[in-house]
């Protein structure tokens, strides 16, 4: 069936427990582009994304992914696809007791039958290509944050993936690191032909370097449109969240019952 994206959310319904995290759910993300998924806190950003990787499945609905149905997928299927995609980690989750080299070279050893010099070749590149080369024999522990996030990122499109999915890239980052990030996830975009989804609550940071936002909140799709479409939306709640503004639509508190219900040894 032709879809409309290279990923495709389709009436997808997650709960946890009781909690309604999405319900009918429908997206699509384009090939070739950036695309920012961001909502406030509690709206399921880093749910989508592993709904997309294949961590989660969803309890109704399909995520489609180069139009195959993830859920329908056996092991060996699911292992295929997801060896087209590459994932940056919100914390790097780097070995710790591997170099930098070996941090790169690793899923290239576990998944492709290079010879020593392609391999070291391709890891060189990758190093090159985030500006790290000279870094190769560093320990992660030798690392500031901003260099292992970028470590990271070399590994995560060392097997020349189609797709990576990165989750809070810019949190934690001085505006230096942030900066080199931001060129880094765009320049790499555009040179190996990526498709680019990243969860992120830097709505400035995020919204530099995006093609297109899904903007979450209410178990759906607030908007999805472009940057410079959701800076000017008239809608109260994607006012509210690209404004930053404490007061509106969106609440602060998280449901609960009355606080009077709640309070003990309280007359009625």
């Amino acid at each position: 069936m032709a879809t409309n994206g290279i990923i495709n959310i389709r009436n997808v319904s997650f709960y946890r427990g009781d909690r309604v995290i999405f319900e009918n759910l429908n997206c699509a993300i384009a090939a070739g582009k950036i695309t920012a998924i961001m909502g406030p806190s509690g709206t399921g950003k880093t749910t989508l994304l592993r709904l997309i990787g294949g961590q989660l499945q969803p309890h109704k609905g399909q995520v489609l992914l180069f139009d195959q149905d993830i859920a329908r997928l056996n092991r060996k299927q699911l292992n295929h696809l997801r060896a087209r995609m590459g994932v940056l980690f919100q914390s790097g989750a780097l070995f710790t007791d591997l170099s930098v080299f070996e941090n790169v070279a690793f899923p290239l050893r576990e998944h492709m039958n290079l010879s020593a010099d392609e391999l070291y070749n391709r890891v060189l590149l990758k190093l090159e290509a985030v500006g790290l080369r000279g870094a190769r024999d560093l320990m992660p522990s030798q690392l500031s944050g901003g260099m292992a996030r970028r470590v990271a990122l070399a590994r995560a499109v060392a097997m020349e993936p189609e797709i990576i999915l990165y989750d809070e890239p810019f949190a934690g980052q001085d505006p230096i690191a942030m900066a080199v990030l931001q060129r880094l996830i765009k320049g790499l975009n555009s040179q190996m032909q990526l498709t680019s989804v990243l969860v992120s609550h830097d709505i400035a940071e995020a919204c530099a370097i995006a093609d297109q936002v899904i903007l979450l909140g209410e178990g759906r799709v607030l908007a999805q449109d472009s940057p410079a479409a959701l800076q000017a939306s008239a809608d109260p709640a994607v006012k509210q969240f690209i404004h930053g503004e404490a007061d509106g639509v969106i609440p602060f508190h998280f449901p609960a019952l009355p606080l009077q219900e709640e309070l003990r040894g309280q007359s009625k």
